[in-house]
């Protein structure tokens, strides 16, 4: 009876404070998101970084602003001193230091024997991708949360523009998500040239650019996010889509280096890149068509280094969907099938839809010569692969590198053409899709554009063709690879 009574009058135990509730991740988060934060967040990179941004910004508060006003006069041009420098230091943390984190983000599982226990928790390619740019983007967001109060209170030396500052700034965390999905989505490639190329060439180039361009001419992107002309607002929601879109297409790229082969990332590739290009050409037809078409074969570009890079082998597990959907679905699969031999096929539907939207617009005849060479840009590559290194596994490697010589070669060959004006330099390499554009402009003078247009299809349309001929046999094998799915069970 005493015992009764005692646990009678012993309170409830009550639920822990909300504080107390928040001393780890919630388990609704990514298990992915969770281990590399945790990892993250404990590295010697992202500490350093942090507290050199506070350290720098609280120096840049207490010592540059009353230097800056004794020098320039007024409050004003103190605010926009200032504010160039906090931007200037903020650039430099998310566009070049936290990508530049992602470039071992899936090529440092292996040395750390983690591949297996990722395995093992049946986490698909996407979601590793997906957790693993999570993470460091999780990381830049804590960077802007920590630097927003010192660009808050910037706001008491006068001349700031709140609401076009605050833009840029989350325009910057945008576009560095986008770095950093380039920098995850490689990293699982596996090839050390590309990272190499990036760390040297890309960080190298924006800590150039950063302070001596972008830091300069900071109001005129602050102009540009005051939102105040129609066409200026087109172009910043085109950054913002295209940086989006640039995040998912490398996660994607990505995913599919690390996913085994009977999973299909190439449907959702294609359809989804296919949808961004027409839909980017015809709004930005308001905006300017030039502008529009160069969108649209940037967003080509990127499809095509997919079409021409995947592996061609594939299990035939992967054609069962398409065969239950039907026999027109069946039909269809020729372009959507993964590997670069069905995405030569695909590419042929990426020439008409430009070329048939080209016509829709009434384009110039300007308009087909620069789709004609850019597309003889991306399939040329191709073609030296397939003449020279046809059995090579790594396309990706050797597609991206030969785009990069072919682009220092247009340049210097450019270069020299304007030095000495000898025009038969750019015609001993006009076989160069790329050299095609300085020459197309030097013949314009005197040539009609007619034959510009002729010689610009008959260079792509030899490579094209050399591509689609190595593509064909490995096409003709789709049908046997059905009839192997079908054989393993009824679709």
């Amino acid at each position: 009876m005493a015992e009764r009574k005692h646990s009678a009058a012993t309170p409830p135990t009550l639920p822990p404070l909300p504080l107390q509730r928040i001393n780890d991740f919630s388990d609704k988060l990514s298990p992915m998101l969770v281990k590399e934060l945790r990892q993250g967040l404990r590295t010697n990179t992202f500490v350093v970084l942090f507290l050199v941004l506070q350290a720098l910004l609280a120096l840049v508060l207490l010592i540059a602003g009353p230097i800056a006003a004794s020098e320039a006069g007024s409050a004003g041009a103190a605010g926009q001193v200032v504010s160039k420098i906090i931007f200037c230091i903020y650039a430099l943390g998310v566009l070049v230091v936290q990508p530049l984190r992602g470039i071992s983000a899936i090529a440092s599982e292996p040395k750390q024997n983690t591949t297996d226990l990722m395995v093992l928790t049946r986490l698909s390619a996407w979601r590793i991708m997906r957790g693993k740019w999570s993470s460091l983007v999780s990381q830049t967001a804590l960077i802007v949360l920590a630097i927003l109060p010192y660009l808050i209170l910037r706001y008491i030396f006068g001349g700031m523009q709140l609401f076009a500052e605050l833009t840029l700034m989350f325009y910057l965390f945008v576009i560095s998500g986008a770095l950093t999905a380039f920098t995850v989505g490689i990293s699982a490639l596996g090839s050390s040239l590309i990272r190499g190329l990036v760390v040297v060439g890309g960080s190298a180039y924006l800590m150039i650019y950063i302070p001596f361009s972008f830091t300069p001419s900071l109001g005129v992107f602050i102009d540009l996010l005051s939102f105040s002309r129609q066409d200026e607002t087109l172009a910043a929601l085109g950054i913002l889509a295209m940086a989006v879109y640039v995040s998912y297409f490398f996660l994607e790229l990505g995913a599919t280096a690390i996913a085994p082969t009977s999973e299909n990332h190439s449907t959702r590739k294609r359809l989804i890149g296919l949808a961004v290009l027409v839909v980017s050409f015809l709004l930005l037809q308001f905006l300017n068509p030039a502008t529009a078409l160069t969108v649209a074969l940037v967003v080509a570009a990127l499809i095509s280094l997919d079409l021409f890079t995947e592996n061609a082998e594939f299990p035939a597990i992967v054609c069962r969907p398409f065969l239950r959907a039907g026999p027109f679905v069946r039909l269809g699969s020729r372009l959507l099938y993964p590997g670069w031999a069905s995405g030569s096929l695909f590419f042929l539907l990426l020439i008409g839809v430009l070329t048939a939207l080209l016509f829709l617009t009434h384009s110039t005849i300007q308009s087909f010569i620069d789709l004609a060479v850019g597309f003889g840009i991306m399939v040329f590559p191709a073609a030296m692969i397939q003449l020279f290194a046809r059995h090579s596994r790594n396309r990706f490697t050797i597609y991206l590198t030969l785009m990069v010589v072919c682009a220092v070669l247009t340049a210097i060959l450019t270069t020299l053409h304007l030095a000495v004006g000898e025009k038969l330099l750019l015609w001993i390499f006009s076989f160069i899709p790329m050299v095609l554009f300085p020459l197309s402009e030097e013949l314009s003078s005197s040539t009609s554009q007619g034959s510009i247009l002729f010689l610009s299809l008959v260079i792509s349309g030899t490579y094209l063709l050399i591509v689609l001929a190595g593509a064909f046999p490995r096409i003709a094998k789709f049908s046997a690879l059905e009839e192997e799915s079908l054989a393993e069970g009824e679709p």
